[in-house]
């Protein structure tokens, strides 16, 4: 029994390695969020247009959708003022080539001269290409407190 034990905790083992290795985030993931954050802040369309899939699409909070120039478009838009912008409680979920980003953000702004004041629970969903991570789909809802 006893030369059996290490046969039967190797695979215990390498299961354990393997769940450990898989719940850390990967850098690449972070490295994207990141960029595609600073881009958002600083309003600038077309580092914020390189961080996204080229058939990338946002959904609205209240069911539109959104290409990738018309959300590109909207970034770059005098209208648009984005005064401070926080991402927290960052969940990774991530299988093979894509990710699932689960967020908080909260920003304030205005735009078209109405101020906003968001808190919204937001979901990504990354796909790894030959140039790293980019985003391919965004959908933030608000948080509503009951």
């Amino acid at each position: 029994m006893r030369n059996l034990l290490p046969i039967w905790l190797s695979p215990v083992l390498l299961f354990c390695g393997a769940v450990q290795a898989q719940s850390a985030p990967d850098a690449g993931i972070a490295d994207a969020i990141q960029a595609y954050d600073r881009a958002w802040a600083a309003q600038d369309p077309a580092a914020f247009a390189r961080t996204l899939a080229a058939d990338y699409v946002y959904f609205t909070s209240k069911g539109g959708v959104r290409s990738r120039q018309q959300w590109v478009e909207f970034l770059g838009s005098p209208k648009f003022r984005l005064e401070s912008a926080e991402r927290s409680e960052i969940q990774v979920h991530r299988t093979a080539d894509t990710a699932v980003v689960g967020s908080r953000w909260k920003g304030h702004g205005s735009y078209d001269g109405k101020a906003f004041r968001d808190d919204q629970r937001c979901s990504l969903v990354l796909a790894r290409s030959t140039d790293g991570w980019k985003v391919l789909s965004e959908h933030c809802v608000q948080i509503v407190e009951d």
